[in-house]
């Protein structure tokens, strides 16, 4: 299963009252586990910012490109964390927009082990732009007006906005950290009418995402850090289970392989990453595509640049060796 084999190959010819969004995919998520889970705010007692491209199967018309931004910090002296991200996903003539605030509370349970619970709250807005659309039926004179001649499809652009809730808990130890997210944790259906350009509606998908990590310190040089990324709305689960290694405290490499069956595969991902300086890192993904779609896309192209202040910010509760425990 892909996230989103559904919509390249369906949004052209599926009714827009049957339209589902999806969330966009990344391969470099364990850089940034806060994009899928409201918990993880503040839990590196530090502020950290991530920025992602990613241009997925390159090659294919309407291909999916996703921009994703966000940054949170700790609120040490209330035991919690905030944090803002914003995502812009385009896949053919479709465009899904959220911002997301979020908050978390920290709980200690021992000197080594913290459990978060976290929230989020924000805005989500989809747009779909029938003049990017082709119908059997439709008139398309070069510089003359468009009409798809179908009433499930606008000829122009049609848009809507919803509100959405997002949901998680992560528990952060210094040899691990699992966490579970719900994205979105609620949203209502997106409806939006139009005289000349149709009705639109909506249904948000709500998406789980399981993501755990351990840190294996092979040497005073060498980390390795195995992790994995389970995606399910319920009817449909995908999994991604990478290994990324760290040398001397310094460059980073690893693989990750997407799919969870010979008839799910989607793709072998090759990643690897820099300090550009103490507090900025690097990162690109390339991914090998491995299923179906191999042969009409050149892969996926991802890179990544994460920022962190690198020393504690205020004072609280928290256990210092928790401290930033994630060494990307």
């Amino acid at each position: 299963m892909n996230y989103r084999y559904e919509l390249v190959i369906a949004f052209c010819c599926v009714a827009l009252h049957l339209l589902a969004q999806q969330p966009a995919q990344y391969s470099l998520y364990m850089l940034n586990p806060y994009a899928v889970n409201p918990a993880v705010a503040g839990m590196d007692q530090t502020l950290v910012a991530n920025g992602v491209y990613r241009a997925q199967w390159v090659g294919l018309d309407g291909a999916p490109t996703s921009q994703h931004i966000n940054a949170h910090l700790p609120l040490s002296m209330v035991s919690s964390g905030v944090g803002l991200k914003m995502e812009n996903d385009v896949l053919g003539a479709h465009r899904t927009t959220r911002v997301v605030g979020s908050y978390a509370f920290h709980r200690a349970i021992n000197r080594n082990t913290v459990l978060s619970a976290g929230v989020g709250f924000g805005f989500l807005q989809y747009a779909l732009d029938g003049a990017k659309l082709r119908t059997v039926d439709g008139q398309y004179e070069p510089g003359g007006p468009i009409s798809n001649n179908d009433p499930n499809l606008p000829d122009g652009k049609v848009q809507a906005g919803i509100p959405l809730a997002e949901a998680g808990i992560y528990l952060q130890n210094t040899r691990f950290q699992v966490g579970l997210g719900l994205t979105p944790a609620f949203a209502p259906r997106l409806n939006s009418s139009s005289s000349q350009n149709g009705a639109l509606a909506l249904r948000v998908r709500r998406g789980w995402f399981a993501h755990a990590v351990y840190n294996m310190v092979l040497n005073d040089r060498l980390v390795l850090r195995p992790s994995f990324l389970l995606k399910s709305d319920i009817t449909e689960t995908q999994m991604e289970i990478s290994v990324v290694g760290r040398w001397d405290n310094n460059i980073f490499a690893g693989a990750s392989w997407r799919g969870y069956s010979s008839t799910s595969r989607d793709a072998l991902v090759i990643l690897g990453g820099l300090p550009l300086n103490e507090k900025t890192t690097l990162a690109y993904a390339y991914d090998v595509p491995l299923s179906a779609l191999q042969a009409v896309q050149r892969g996926s192209h991802e890179i990544s640049l994460r920022y962190s202040l690198n020393r504690p910010i205020g004072a609280g509760k928290l256990p210092p060796v928790i401290y930033n425990p994630r060494f990307f």
